[in-house]
């Protein structure tokens, strides 16, 4: 995932994913700190990977594997991008490149109502085309505390621990 390991790197964490205990089976609503992610029947979260200011999902499913990753210091993204989906506060923006990547803005609680960059997308299930809008679309950023968002599992990050 770009720039998450130079990520973990620069705050001192591992990016390495790590198994989890006993994975994520969907469906289940999925809450990070500034978003919600609804995970599919069929579909399972298997590692994840994090520090003080970043987490990362591996999520396999019937069409393959894809990565969810969150952050508080995601640099906006340089060179060509181009919104793919909207709703509420949401953006979600295709970035160029070799691989089919997607970037997802909206207002948090600490950018003053401003869209910032919440989530990186990546993944092999990703294709570059309308197909990808099934995995998008149900990713949100929320303006609040994802703390009150009734969800069924959290991965929460911050600099005194991270993880479930």
């Amino acid at each position: 995932m770009l720039g998450l390991s130079a990520l973990m790197f620069a705050v001192g964490g591992s990016a390495a994913s790590e198994p989890l205990e006993k994975p994520v089976s969907g469906p289940k609503l999925l809450c990070f700190k500034y978003s919600t992610f609804l995970l599919l029947e069929g579909e399972l979260v298997t590692a994840m990977s994090g520090g003080p200011e970043a987490i990362s999902l591996t999520v396999e499913g019937p069409l393959g594997t894809y990565e969810v990753a969150e952050s508080e210091i995601f640099a906006p993204t340089a060179g060509t991008r181009r919104q793919v989906f909207s709703t509420g506060s949401t953006h979600v923006y295709r970035v160029a490149g070799k691989r089919p990547r997607y970037t997802v803005y909206g207002p948090t609680n600490f950018s003053d109502g401003k869209d910032q960059l919440v989530v990186w997308l990546s993944g092999s299930v990703l294709k570059g085309t309308i197909s990808d809008e099934v995995i998008y679309r149900r990713l949100n950023v929320r303006n609040t505390d994802a703390a009150t968002v009734k969800c069924e599992h959290k991965f929460t990050y911050s600099w005194g621990s991270w993880g479930l």
